[in-house]
């Protein structure tokens, strides 16, 4: 008899972990930015730096949310801008469901780029975009922060959604990012 009631429950412990695991994945290649491509550039990743911005990446285990490092850009004066972005298409996602990027993030000395571009975190979907594109505006999220913030964001692929597209826009001073995830959200 307790055999068979510990048998039951461990069923229904692992159904549920099952269940609750399909809607947690994280599809975020390196979120925790854990792996190397280079002593510069998280795996998965990559930057595309404009014409004009001066700026320096590095891994740092001292300043991190989670894990073993953060990984810290820092774009010098005057600022400019660059983006930050899966460098594969994460296209494990389905039309019509609900889904939400979660960043930590630390900035010091944040700001708007010579041209007055914001710092942004923006999120969208392929073919079909959402207009207006869904962002979070880092400056109005950090103003005041000096430790770890985590910000969040909702969507809902549209019906046509293929492919879902992540970029960090980043325009002057020393941002910490760690623990990013995208996750299908009931």
């Amino acid at each position: 008899m307790k055999k068979g009631i510990a048998g039951i429950a461990f069923l229904a412990v692992f159904l549920m972990a099952v269940s609750c695991g399909f809607c947690d994945t994280n599809i975020v290649p390196n979120g925790g930015f854990e792996k190397k491509k280079t002593d510069t550039l998280p795996e998965g990743w990559t930057t595309k730096i404009y014409r004009g911005t001066s700026a320096a990446f590095a891994f740092n285990d001292t300043e991190k949310h989670g894990g073993a490092c953060s990984y810290m850009v820092t774009v010098n004066p005057p600022g400019g801008s660059l983006l930050l972005f899966p460098e594969s298409p994460m296209t494990a996602i389905t039309p019509g469901k609900k889904y939400q990027v979660s960043v930590w993030i630390k900035a010091k000395g944040m700001g708007y780029s010579p041209n007055f571009i914001a710092p942004a975190i923006r999120l969208n979907y392929k073919p079909t975009r959402l207009s207006p594109v869904p962002t979070i505006d880092l400056m109005l999220e950090m103003k005041g922060q000096d430790g770890w913030k985590n910000l969040k964001l909702t969507t809902v692929a549209p019906a046509d959604a293929k492919e879902i597209t992540l970029d960090l826009l980043l325009t002057n001073g020393t941002v910490w990012l760690d623990d990013v995830e995208i996750t299908e959200i009931n």
